[in-house]
């Protein structure tokens, strides 16, 4: 069954504002392309993408002229952009996620090589209801103490048994499991039932609903849910000093190659 690519970009990019960018995140030029079009190429095939859009972006600026012409399949579900967190975006935008097919949940402003084909094989015959994609190993937006982004724990096979947001399990980071920021779920009735559990019993993170906390509730319920590994490269872009981080160290390994 085809899956459904859904990508919430809501927010309302305030810290990249005060910093002096006047496009919305997604559509900071980064290497002379738009960040959200290297997050479309992590997904080879995906023609359809569902968009989860702030209405004053649509309204005020070229966002939806971009991404029509890069996916002119795809959908643009606008919202008002209240600060409530990406689970509040995919809630805004439920009815046009089809309860019956696999959805998988992209944030906007990060980039990975993966192999997108290889985690579509496994989750078709796997019996797991959920996935989260992670990384480990050296990566230079790890190394200011106080970056820190969502983390798994898991057991002996690979099933997660924990995962906490803006945290490390290992004192060294490069140890542990982070999340990139993709999220698999089995359909999207399922992902919509846990994602109302998760906003009505208030489980959030400074007032703003994650993703991946949305899976604590599943593994309550006993659901098995799998941590593939196998993501080679990772690029964090989602604060001005991620994106700082980026282009320095890029401009470091592009003067070691020349």
């Amino acid at each position: 069954m085809k899956l459904q690519l859904v990508i919430p970009m809501s927010g309302q990019g305030s810290r990249f504002a005060r910093v002096g960018y006047t496009d919305p995140k997604p559509l900071i030029k980064i290497d002379d392309h738009p960040m959200i079009e290297w997050v479309l190429r992590m997904f080879p095939g995906e023609e359809e993408p569902l968009f989860i859009c702030r209405r004053e972006h649509i309204e005020n600026t070229a966002m939806a002229q971009i991404l029509t012409d890069l996916r002119p399949n795809g959908r643009i579900a606008v919202t008002e952009g209240a600060k409530l967190g990406p689970v509040a975006a995919l809630m805004a935008a439920a009815d046009e996620i089809d309860n019956d097919r696999p959805v998988l949940v992209s944030y906007c402003d990060y980039y990975m090589r993966w192999d997108y084909d290889a985690f579509k094989a496994a989750m078709a015959v796997d019996d797991y209801l959920g996935a989260v994609p992670c990384y480990k190993g050296f990566h230079p937006h790890l190394l200011p103490v106080k970056n820190l982004y969502a983390s798994c724990r898991v057991d002996a096979q690979g099933n997660l048994i924990e995962i906490r947001e803006k945290y490390s399990f290992e004192a060294d980071k490069t140890k542990a499991l982070h999340s990139p920021g993709i999220y698999y779920f089995h359909s999207g009735g399922l992902m919509k039932k846990y994602c109302t559990r998760l906003m009505d019993m208030g489980d959030s993170l400074n007032g703003e609903y994650y993703v991946s906390m949305v899976y604590n509730h599943l593994i309550r319920d006993g659901l098995r849910v799998a941590v593939p590994e196998g993501i080679s490269h990772f690029c964090q872009w989602g604060t001005p000093e991620d994106l700082d981080e980026y282009r320095y160290w890029t401009a470091i390994a592009r003067k070691r190659q020349s």
